[in-house]
């Protein structure tokens, strides 16, 4: 038992940041941290755990900011005071690093209440999935430390095949695939220990898996209900999903094929030389034996598949004949050909050969290291470098440039279906650039993709059902580098939303989505739990839940990973929902005194619908497109016309936040005027007129009701009009929240928001911005009364 005495004499020294390579005046002859009494209890910081979740390994460790150097030339009471690094536990489990920072609940609180909260990571949390480089950073002698910054430290990559180097680590640079970076500094041990080299030995055994089954999602045994089939997202996993597709564009010249059905994929010998998906649809004046014989002739067995029709139009996608064929003769090609433009009844068709004109994987991935090196700089010098010659860089990336590519060709695809020509994508393997020209030239046409389900439909059917090799090109397995062979890793889907953002941007209003919606399924793509980014192809899919036991789960199931009301931000309040022909759901009686509005007529008697219908028959229902012909978007797709994707890739940088500004404030302007609306609109649906604004009674002069008088507030607020509509309640808020929202005598009519909004940390009254979300989200679901009635 240790005595007083011995107690006494043990050293009390306060440190608020790592001591300096080779200082060992902060040693201490224990194995305990010199730290304040409120930090002594790091170990206590246990991680949220996942069932069958298991910490590998933890150590105490400050977390720096992306571009601040992990610099400890400052006195303590200067790093006291400063908020630089956060003290805390950081923990590395088979699922994900893990950092617990030593703050108080109320913080916490804070920021989980105005930021987008996860329900299976913490705001300090990143999945191994999504870790891409890590480095190691070691310090050796006393003389280095005196080095201003990074000087002097060695620097270290570490991948899967490397071991920990050798001294002590004492610090490590993550640098993550969602352009994320983290900074961890590590205090010496007063009894040796290496905390640095702890964590980095446990990152290299499970942050770069080899094999698919080592995964976190095997582990997670869960059970999962799903509540997808409430929604309209459509999977394509089935036939009868391909068939639906077929009637919704009104395409009769093609057939679905099951791999299931078809004798000569069930062979066991012949079988493996086919890569085909489960479903597939082929031309119907082709043979289906003829169609398999001649699609070896390609790589990876993809012949003319088609994935959209518009008029007698097709969109097709093709492969490139495999090498060995190339050399002999092409006449499979033109045999392939010759079946697809027979499908046409115009007999016209456009090949569009994106391997010339479109990037390669190669070139994708250079690209998006190149950008992201730009927009996550390691250091303040760094950041200075850049930042004054931000365009050059950005211009070198040539990501920008891709992107323009990619829209260009799209629209070229998109002008000649117009035209009623059928359009044939081919690729090397039919499987990479393919899936964005073709997804974009959809999103161009149809307006049903650039809803929700629509979006998460189109991404089932073109990069999970035709299979993008998602495992190989996110990275999400790491084999053995070989340097002799080709680079696997490529993020193409990223380059996908990135074009979809951009005509987000141009066409505001077309969209049901946001761009939050856009940036968190970029970061649901490194959630192995949820199987739809996760593999290459179907067969590894069904095989794993076959032979593992493997339970799968929908990433477009957003209840399993966020609440209701981060769901909100999905939304986007510039789209305009189309009118339909579906009647009004209630009748609205107009008060006494009232106006007719133009347009708020009727709906048509619901015989004369019947009777409408009864004029097609069920062949030609079956023929007939429900596509709409005057809802394509024509984008810009010059460089000039593009941005870049703020939200997504500067998220990470406070220092390039705009504070109470930015994008997401004008979000929440149209917001607060969708909330306005819809009480309004409440009130004319449901005949009760006791909630309007307080506006209403100032206007008219009318006494207020007594039972919606609310009490005397300490300070008054004077409600703010936009156009007649108020802007705020007049008393909406306790006294303490109106103090705080009030600055120089000015009050804020919204709350405080930045431009990385949800993704950041933002000071403001929570009440208030939930209830806008809520009311302004029941607006879109609902649509207003111009939207459900014709206007003449």
């Amino acid at each position: 038992m240790t005595s007083a005495s011995d107690h006494r004499k043990r050293n009390t020294f306060t440190s608020y940041v790592a001591p300096p390579a080779g200082d060992v005046s902060s040693l201490a002859p224990d194995d305990e941290w010199c730290l304040p009494g409120d930090m002594r209890d790091v170990h206590l910081a246990k991680p949220r755990l996942l069932p069958n979740e298991l910490v590998v390994a933890s150590a105490p460790a400050f977390l720096y900011p992306a571009i601040s150097p992990i610099d400890t030339s400052l006195d303590a009471e200067d790093v006291k005071g400063s908020k630089e690094a956060v003290f805390g536990l950081l923990s590395v489990t088979n699922f994900k690093l893990a950092f617990v920072p030593l703050q108080r609940e109320s913080s916490l609180s804070t920021i989980s209440s105005l930021a987008q909260e996860h329900l299976l990571l913490s705001r300090n949390d990143i999945t191994l999935n999504n870790i891409d480089q890590i480095y190691q950073i070691a310090e050796t002698g006393k003389a280095v430390s005196a080095l201003p910054g990074n000087v002097g430290r060695r620097k270290k990559k570490l991948d899967g095949q490397q071991k920990p180097m050798s001294g002590r680590i004492a610090a490590l640079h993550i640098i993550c695939k969602n352009f994320r970076l983290l900074k961890f500094a590590f205090q010496y041990s007063k009894g040796g220990r290496d905390w640095g080299k702890q964590i980095t030995s446990a990152l290299g055994r499970f942050a770069f898996p080899t094999r698919h089954d080592l995964s976190f999602a095997y582990c997670y045994q869960e059970p999962y209900y799903s509540t997808l089939s409430k929604s309209a997202v459509s999977m394509y996993m089935t036939k009868n999903d391909w068939a639906r597709e077929l009637i919704r564009c009104g395409t009769s010249n093609w057939q679905v094929i099951s791999s299931e059905s078809e004798p000569l994929l069930q062979h066991t010998r012949l079988s493996s030389r086919y890569t085909l998906p489960p479903h597939f649809v082929i031309p119907k004046a082709c043979e289906v034996e003829k169609f398999l014989n001649l699609s070896l002739a390609f790589c990876d067995s993809r012949a003319a598949f088609w994935v959209y029709g518009y008029g007698n139009a097709s969109l097709v996608r093709l492969a490139e004949l495999k090498p060995s064929n190339q050399q002999d003769t092409t006449r499979e090609e033109n045999v392939m050909l010759e079946i697809v433009r027979a499908a046409n009844d115009r007999k016209s068709i456009h090949l569009l050969q994106l391997t010339d004109r479109l990037p390669s994987i190669l070139d994708v991935q250079k690209a998006y290291e190149k950008l992201r090196r730009v927009c996550a700089p390691e250091s303040p010098q760094h950041f200075s470098v850049e930042d004054s010659k931000f365009l050059i860089l950005l211009e070198k990336s040539n990501w920008l440039f891709y992107v323009s590519l990619c829209l260009r060709y799209s629209c070229e695809a998109a002008d000649k279906l117009k035209e009623g020509w059928t359009c044939v994508l081919q690729e090397s393997n039919g499987r990479d650039l393919c899936c964005v020209v073709s997804s974009l030239t959809q999103i161009i046409l149809d307006p049903f993709y650039r809803t929700i389900d629509g979006f998460q439909s189109l991404i089932q059917k073109e990069w999970i059902a035709l299979e993008h090799p998602f495992q190989r090109r996110l990275g999400q397995i790491r084999q053995i580098a070989d340097s002799n062979g080709p680079q696997e890793e490529s993020p193409v889907f990223l380059l996908f939303l990135d074009s979809v953002w951009q005509l987000l941007q141009q066409f505001p209003e077309e969209f049901e989505f946001s761009q939050t919606y856009l940036t968190t399924l970029w970061d649901s793509c490194f959630m192995p739990i949820f199987d739809t980014f996760q593999f290459d192809c179907n067969s590894d899919r069904f095989r794993a839940v076959k032979d593992q036991q493997l339970i799968l789960r929908s990433v477009w199931d957003w209840s399993e990973q966020f609440l209701d009301k981060d769901k909100l931000f999905f939304s986007n309040p510039f789209y305009q929902k189309q009118k339909t022909e579906v009647p009004c759901r209630r009748s609205m009686a107009i008060p006494a005194g009232g106006i007719m509005l133009p347009g708020l007529a009727r709906p048509p008697p619901p015989n004369l619908l019947n009777q409408q219908r009864s004029t097609i028959s069920p062949a030609n229902f079956v023929a007939q497109s429900s596509i709409p012909k005057d809802r394509y978007i024509q984008p810009d797709h010059r460089m000039p016309s593009l941005a870049i994707w703020e939200q997504c890739y500067y998220r990470w940088m406070p220092i390039l936040e705009i504070k109470r500004g930015g994008f997401p404030q004008v979000e929440l302007q149209h917001r607060l005027l969708l909330s306005n609306i819809s009480k309004l609109q409440r009130c004319l649906d449901l005949q009760e007129f006791d909630d309007l604004p307080d506006i209403y009674y100032e206007l008219t002069k009318e006494p207020k009701p007594m039972a919606e008088q609310q009490p005397q507030q300490q300070v008054p607020i004077t409600p703010e009009l936009i156009d007649g509509v108020e802007r705020r309640r007049r008393v909406s808020l306790p006294a303490t929240a109106v103090a705080a929202l009030t600055q120089d005598g000015v009050c804020s009519v919204l709350p405080e928001i930045s431009s990385f909004f949800p993704f950041s940390v933002n000071t403001g009254e929570t009440q208030q911005l939930n209830d806008i979300l809520s009311s302004s989200h029941e607006f879109l679901l609902e649509g207003s009364i111009m939207d459900r009635l014709s206007i003449a």
